[in-house]
């Protein structure tokens, strides 16, 4: 029994431990694209569809809150349901990546056992992969390939780049003999079924080997590419497993996360040996999508490392590439939309103490005159000189407007006029400072030849049409409801235990509060906990993160405690004798609060009761009791 209770005391410790190394904002970041304004930070909900940021983090009170949906929490809270995991689900994954000792705590850590497994399994195949590129007899034609391409031995090394021999049962025999058997190693997709008869074959054959790690440097999964060319298709990747997902990943994010960090930008590339070449050459924060579009979740990791959100997209020039390119600024666009302004003009990103009027992000394409690939650019030109086209690189604006308007000095008709600026138009009605839209105007329309009023009053028409949508789709927020009003009173009340004032503790309040009836389920719930728990948590911190543990699978519970701490943002200069009259008021809002439930439930009796004189006259007894109980309660001191 004593070793029991020893064990229960080591798993809350090492609980606490844990909690207290999350940061709610870098923990929330890592799904949602904040932007700080005021003291918190604002986000599009994970949780609910919605346009405008109704989603806040508090960095100092560590919690979040979703003004839309109504979702608040901790940081475990949010890991929780983000992941759709449970507390010791989430407990063990938090443990192992801080490398906290976890006593043994009675729950299935089957899920994180199996990644962990196929973490391991990856790791293998890459070293045996690399060992049959630098080692393999069948593996000359791929090394030549690589050489030619500039990739020597120590980048081999650097990036684990390997050969998968032409084989059907190579790996699958290696892996076999370090204990993974075939059925696992199906499920990490290393090995596929036959397709006749029973059985399994190397999933992939005489092709180089690129692995693909996620940001801690785990191995997730692999690319390859083709070695012969009637090969096809000339690349592929893992298939999805349990630790990979190409919509969710990056190639060569572990390697450039630092970098990115440093220069505050990030390189958007489309091929492993774009990024290989571009690293290996020491342009170190670019990063490659995998065989995938451009998607939310790549850009959410990609606003993880860049204050500015400074994005290069350096995709292909043929008509696949600016295809990408476009959709990718789409993406990218509708990831921070109503968050902020995409930047439109490079006086528009000075230097400013008012971290608001920044824009949020700043999309530049990289375009070369020679249409050459990054891969091939830098290794025939050289570093330094795209290191240059980068600096030249126009902002998305003007790379959209440069690619329509490409007359060569030759002269267009009215037709291609109004068709050019048909698609122009959207494109200027999205810059919202006027002064900047005002000189794109005048340039447009000097390139197209077109009257400037003409032009700019197409875009406030276009602009008047989109507001018109906005309205119509607008919800009306409406005033809060009596007993809404009830519940709100309620928790402003319980909300003063988490006030951090040193006159005023915890206790202090639990001895205001102590007579005072709490009717909504969630707060009475509290409540309770609070009373049991008061003499050990007398810290206003100590107590919430107490609650929030004890409430960990309780969601309202943890949306109303959420709540309790937003209500008291304005109370915390308080002193003694304001919180006692502020306590006053809102003890007799809610006593007359209940005083007029009763009597309107008395009144309805009364009216019930009108066709039986007997229960008519009783039921006036009691109103006209009650009307004498009201008036003796009508105020409290």
């Amino acid at each position: 029994m004593q070793n029991e209770s020893l064990n229960k005391k080591a798993q809350s410790n090492a609980v606490e431990e844990i909690k207290s190394r999350l940061d709610i904002v870098d923990t929330v970041s890592e799904q949602v694209v904040l932007k700080k304004s005021g003291r918190n930070y604002w986000g599009i909900c994970p949780f609910h569809k919605e346009k405008t940021p109704s989603f806040s983090v508090n960095p100092d009170k560590g919690i979040f809150k979703c003004f839309g949906c109504g979702a608040g929490g901790d940081s475990l809270s949010f890991l929780m349901k983000i992941n759709n995991s449970s507390f010791w689900e989430t407990i063990v994954m938090l443990a192992q990546k801080f490398g906290i000792p976890l006593p043994e705590a009675g729950v299935s850590s089957e899920k994180l056992e199996i990644k962990n497994k196929i973490i391991e399994a990856n790791k293998e195949t890459a070293k045996f992969y690399t060992k049959c590129l630098v080692e393999g007899l069948d593996a000359t034609k791929a090394r030549d390939y690589l050489l030619k391409r500039g990739i020597n031995r120590d980048v081999i090394e650097k990036f684990s780049i390997g050969f998968a021999p032409n084989s059907y049962d190579a790996l699958q025999k290696h892996l076999q003999a370090k204990g993974y058997d075939n059925k696992f190693l199906h499920r990490a997709g290393l090995v596929s079924e036959k397709m006749k008869g029973t059985g399994y074959i190397d999933r992939l054959g005489n092709r180089i080997m690129v692995p693909i790690q996620n940001e801690k440097g785990d191995y997730i999964a692999f690319g390859a590419r083709a070695i012969d060319e009637n090969q096809t298709p000339k690349y592929l990747n893992s298939s999805d497993t349990e630790v990979f997902n190409k919509s969710r990943s990056l190639y060569a994010i572990n390697f450039a996360k630092d970098a990115i960090r440093q220069e505050d930008s990030v390189i958007l590339m489309e091929g492993f040996f774009d990024v290989i070449t571009a690293q290996a050459n020491g342009i170190n924060n670019a990063v490659a999508t995998l065989g995938t579009a451009l998607t939310e979740q790549h850009i959410k990791i990609i606003a993880r490392y860049s204050d500015s959100r400074k994005i290069f997209l350096a995709f292909d020039t043929d008509e696949a590439g600016v295809n990408a390119t476009k959709r990718g600024a789409e993406i990218i666009k509708s990831t921070f939309s109503g968050l902020g302004d995409i930047k439109h003009f490079d006086e528009n990103f000075a230097q400013s103490s008012n971290e608001n009027e920044r824009s949020i992000c700043e999309i530049r394409i990289i375009t070369t005159n020679s249409g050459k690939d990054p891969d091939e650019f830098i290794r025939t030109e050289g570093a330094e000189n795209y290191r240059k086209v980068m600096e030249n690189a126009p902002l998305l604006i003007d790379y959209q407007i440069n690619k329509l308007i490409t007359t060569e000095d030759r002269v267009i008709s009215p037709q291609e006029k109004a068709n050019i600026t048909k698609e122009i138009i959207p494109i200027l009605a999205e810059i919202k400072n006027s002064i900047i839209r005002d000189e794109y105007v005048r340039l447009v329309a000097g390139k197209l030849g077109i009257s400037e009023e003409a032009l700019d009053a197409e875009i406030k028409k276009s602009l008047q049409n989109v507001n018109i949508k906005e309205k119509n789709n607008t919800v009306k927020v409406q005033g809060l409801k009596q007993d809404e009003k009830d519940v709100l009173a309620q928790k402003n009340l319980l909300g003063l235990y988490f006030l951090n004032n040193e006159k005023i503790t915890p206790l202090c309040i639990n001895n205001y509060l102590r007579e005072v009836n709490f009717s909504a389920p969630e707060l009475k719930k509290i409540k309770k906990l609070i009373d049991e728990s008061i003499e050990e948590y007398s810290d206003p911190d100590q107590l919430f993160n107490f609650l929030m543990t004890k409430l960990v699978d309780d969601e309202e519970a943890k949306k109303s405690l959420t709540d309790l701490l937003y209500t008291n943002e304005d109370k915390q200069d308080l002193d003694d004798d304001q919180i006692k009259q502020y306590i006053i008021d809102h003890i007799n809002y809610l006593e007359m609060f209940r005083m007029n439930e009763i009597y309107n439930s008395l009144r309805n009796e009364y009216y019930q009761a009108n066709k039986d004189e007997m229960s008519s006259i009783e039921q006036q007894k009691r109103v006209i009791e009650f009307l004498k109980n009201k008036k003796c309660n009508s105020t409290i001191q």
